[in-house]
C-alpha cells in the first residue's frame, strides 16, 4: 500500500465509508458527520473501531512487538481525596 499526501475535495469526504482524525487530546476520533451530512452509516464504522482498539491496547503496553514505545508508570499508593 502507498500513501500519498495530497489535497482532499469535500465531494470525496461526502462519499467516504468512514473518516477519523487523530490528535493528543482525542487520540483517534470517528467523524460521523460532515456538514450535517453522514459518513457512511453515520456512525463509528469497523476501521475506525479496530484502530482504536490498537492504538488503546499499544498504549497501555499490550502488544509486545510495541511495548519499547511505552514507558510504565506504577503508583505505589492509591491517593485518596
Amino acid at each position: 500500500m502507498e500513501v500519498v499526501e495530497r489535497s482532499v475535495d469535500r465531494s470525496e469526504l461526502y462519499l467516504a465509508d468512514e473518516i477519523w482524525l487523530c490528535g493528543t487530546g482525542v487520540q483517534i476520533m470517528a467523524v460521523t458527520r460532515i456538514d450535517f451530512r453522514p459518513i457512511g452509516a453515520g456512525q463509528m464504522g469497523p476501521l475506525v473501531n479496530d484502530l482504536r482498539d490498537l492504538f488503546f491496547d499499544v498504549v497501555r503496553g499490550r502488544v509486545a512487538k510495541y511495548r519499547h514505545w511505552s514507558t510504565p508508570v506504577y503508583v505505589k499508593e492509591r491517593v485518596s481525596g
